[in-house]
């Protein structure tokens, strides 16, 4: 199995299928836009604003795989919806930014993935780390069905 192969692997996980852990898609299906908005309390970020988040990070890192990457930080918080975006379109926001990055994957040639390997791979570990506070918070104000778990 060559590099390309284990980071698609990754991306896919991490994406949409259920592997040894729940992907970022499963733990957020079914979530009513009230749910992806509720905190525990004001120190913690709600599951909406983890996925703008993400949305944030990978859609800037991916934009430097794709050498168009020309914004500046502007000391915001990450954990905005910058695009003023329905709960439904975040949905569909981050699904499309996940499937651009396992397509910019299996487009790269050797060279320019190999510059990328460890963005990448921490890419779809933090994406992880994410779903799995996702998770956590779902089963805190009670929406998570242990049916949508991992695959054994």
């Amino acid at each position: 199995m060559n590099a390309k192969q284990v980071l698609l692997m990754q991306l896919d996980a991490c994406h949409d299928q259920n592997t040894w852990f729940v992907s970022l898609i499963n733990s957020i299906n079914g979530l009513t836009e009230e749910q992806a908005t509720w905190k525990p309390n004001e120190a913690t970020n709600s599951i909406s604003e983890i996925i703008h988040h993400l949305i944030y990070y990978n859609q800037r890192h991916l934009n430097r795989l794709n050498g168009v990457d020309n914004e500046e930080s502007t000391g915001e918080s990450t954990f905005l919806n910058r695009e003023g975006l329905s709960w439904e379109e975040t949905i569909m926001r981050i699904d499309q930014l996940m499937a651009d990055w396992k397509k910019a994957v299996e487009e790269a040639d050797e060279a320019n993935l190999n510059n990328w390997t460890d963005s990448i791979a921490h890419l779809t570990i933090h994406t992880t780390y994410h779903a799995g506070q996702i998770l956590y918070i779902r089963k805190l104000q009670g929406s998570w069905d242990p049916q949508a778990g991992v695959k054994g």
